[in-house]
């Protein structure tokens, strides 16, 4: 027995071209396969918390230009309550990867002024400053990282 047409109404036809229509928009809103797979950019401030329970703030980022091979990053770090008294930041700690591999180590010298600077950080303080790595021809910054008891980091390329 062959399958028999349903009548629709007038009202229900209409009502299916417009959910077929809402159907199709929002496939063509949703997000290709080709870029699901890809990160998101990183929206600023950025923070992170360090497993020692203390802030650090990415607020801008300068990335190296041609003429230019330096990136540098502006970091506020403020401790917490139970940040303990002897705390410092240190610069040092700060670490730039590269999408072909390796690490650039934090130059104070080519950082935009002012530079952080190695000091202390009693708990319930802040500090701000520019981070700056040259960054070598030919390569490309992937990832901004901090090392001390924990890693934390921000993907910024």
């Amino acid at each position: 027995m062959p399958p028999r047409a349903i009548a629709l109404s007038k009202l229900t036809r209409t009502g299916i071209v417009f959910l077929a229509g809402a159907a199709v928009m929002a496939l063509s809103l949703a997000p290709s396969s080709a870029s699901v797979g890809r990160a998101a950019k990183l929206k600023l401030p950025a923070e992170r918390t360090s497993p020692t329970g203390n802030y650090f703030t990415l607020e801008s980022y300068v990335a190296p230009t041609s003429s230019k091979r330096v990136a540098n990053f502006q970091m506020k770090v403020c401790t917490s309550a139970h940040t303990p008294s002897y705390t410092a930041i240190e610069p040092a700690f700060f670490t730039l990867s590269l999408v072909q591999g390796g690490t650039v180590h934090e130059s104070s010298a080519v950082a935009k002024s002012p530079a952080m600077v190695p000091k202390p950080l009693p708990p319930l303080h802040c500090t701000e400053g520019w981070l700056g790595f040259s960054v070598p021809k030919g390569k490309t910054v992937s990832t901004l990282e901090y090392q001390y008891n924990g890693k934390i980091s921000w993907k910024v390329g």
